[in-house]
């Protein structure tokens, strides 16, 4: 099945623009996923330390349950860190790519297509004027011999 959407394939300016915007969306729904499973996990994680943490007397087994809680916390709250800065990269990669992409789109193929407009327009404006002029001229004198 031959998909809905195409590739912007006619110039790789467009392309760049185009992927860069991909890339900062992508990020942006990836940055609240994270943050959200982030978040689920680290309330089941505090839930468990403060259940153990309200136990006045503590087996080794709550107390080495409580440890691991705390430690995923922390480990949660890196990752999400790391994450987050990763994201942040490909977010300015896309805003380079698309504003580059963009900027060159605009130099390189966009002048050109609008000179090209333009040429186009001069060109049917002197068509027309010429046949205006063509049909406006007073027919010339009838010069056939049967008139004389």
């Amino acid at each position: 099945m031959p998909p809905s959407l195409s590739a912007p394939t006619d110039n790789i300016y467009k392309f760049a623009c185009l992927f860069g915007l991909a890339l900062i969306i992508s990020a942006v729904i990836s940055i609240a996923s994270i943050y959200s499973s982030s978040l689920d996990r680290k309330i089941v994680y505090v839930q468990a330390v403060i259940a153990l943490d309200s136990k006045a007397d503590r087996t080794k087994q709550e107390e080495e349950s409580l440890k691991l809680n705390r430690l995923l916390i922390d480990v949660t709250k890196k990752n999400e860190d790391y994450v987050n800065i990763l994201l942040g990269l490909v977010i300015g990669f896309g805003i380079f790519l698309s504003g580059f992409g963009a900027i060159q789109w605009h130099r390189t193929i966009q002048r050109r297509d609008d000179q090209l407009a333009e040429l186009q327009i001069q060109k049917l404006q002197a068509e027309i004027a010429k046949t205006l002029s063509e049909t406006t001229q007073p027919f010339p004198p009838n010069t056939s011999p049967a008139a004389t």
